[in-house]
């Protein structure tokens, strides 16, 4: 494969490649990370009883093995991503879908690729730098891949609400869309890259201080602009009946307002506004099966102003944290500190 393909498939989160369970020690771990991924290694050592020295060893384990990444989760435009959207595949029958989102998973604008069972066999989340790359990566390269019987995308129209915490929700700790100014959009540039970077490490390079640097962060993660933290594939954790949904509502109760009642549902850690067939779309995340259906029965499918569901569970599913492309769209350049 090619060096991009290559770089792609090496930062993927992939489900379950040679899966063994976690111990007690390794959640733990995740969970504190996932509270906030820049806790120094020697408090993460202190809150789940072991040495600084295991907590590093640990926690490198589960990097090189897949099970997570730490970035800065934020709105993708802030990275100089104008347009995203959902892809729906049907496929031939000459490929399985498991097979198919593997390799579409190697695309650079592909950041979540799920096989799916339901009427589309993979389900994929496109990032990219304007509507016409959206277009013609969705219509142009996916379209004509073997294996691919149709395609219907869902542009966004705001990716309202992500929550990347997976054992319930962290009290302020979601993040939406918030303005941003150039000085913030250059830090979180290079936290999309290394969420654990020391912001002494790039401080000149930035033209900033560390000071400054600390200052903007705290700021963007107390309005919610941004965080860092742990990210996790959720059917590597043991969540293993999770779905893309995607819901119709009615013109009286609106799509906006169906949107901000989702994002009051534990299990629900991503919502997005869109265009196309499909008014919003959520993602679920629940490990039992029974969780799942009473989610979509008891949480969803009674909110007000919804009029139509449709849930897609995942059997595979490829994830990986949106990093700034390099040759492409908005650069930040070095500001200067004030």
């Amino acid at each position: 494969m090619p060096p991009s393909a290559e770089l792609e498939a090496a930062r993927t989160l992939l489900s379950d490649p040679g899966y063994t369970d976690l111990d007690t020690v390794d959640r733990q771990l995740i969970e504190l990370l996932q509270a906030d991924g820049r806790i120094p290694y020697a408090e993460l050592g202190r809150r789940a009883d072991i040495t600084e020295k295991t907590a590093r060893r640990r926690v490198s384990r589960l990097l090189d093995e897949g099970y997570i990444t730490i970035a800065a989760i934020t709105d993708p435009a802030v990275l100089g991503f104008g347009s995203l959207g959902l892809a729906l595949l049907t496929v031939d029958g000459s490929r399985t879908p498991v097979e198919l989102a593997a390799e579409i998973a190697r695309l650079p604008e592909a950041d979540y690729v799920t096989a799916t069972t339901g009427p589309y066999g993979v389900v994929l989340e496109l990032v990219c730098t304007d509507a016409r790359e959206l277009h013609d990566v969705a219509f142009g390269t996916i379209a004509t891949l073997p294996g691919v019987r149709s395609v219907e995308l869902l542009p966004y129209l705001r990716l309202h609400y992500q929550q990347a915490r997976l054992s319930g929700v962290l009290a302020g700790g979601a993040v939406r869309p918030r303005p941003l100014d150039d000085i913030d959009r250059a830090i979180l540039t290079r936290l999309a890259v290394d969420g654990r970077a020391a912001f002494r490490d790039f401080a000149s390079a930035l033209g900033l201080s560390e000071t400054t640097i600390r200052s903007r962060y705290s700021r963007m993660v107390d309005t919610g602009a941004a965080r860092v933290m742990c990210i996790a594939n959720p059917l590597r954790l043991g969540y293993r009946h999770s779905s893309w949904v995607a819901i119709r509502t009615e013109g009286r109760t609106g799509a906006q307002k169906v949107a901000e009642a989702l994002t009051r549902v534990e299990a629900v850690s991503y919502v997005a506004l869109t265009a196309g067939r499909w008014d919003v779309l959520a993602e679920v995340v629940t490990a039992r099966g029974e969780d799942l259906l009473n989610v979509l029965d008891e949480s969803i499918r009674g909110l007000d102003g919804v009029t139509a569901m449709q849930a897609w569970p995942y059997v595979t599913v490829h994830y990986k944290a949106i990093h700034p492309r390099h040759g492409r769209g908005w650069h930040p350049h070095a500001v200067t500190d004030r």
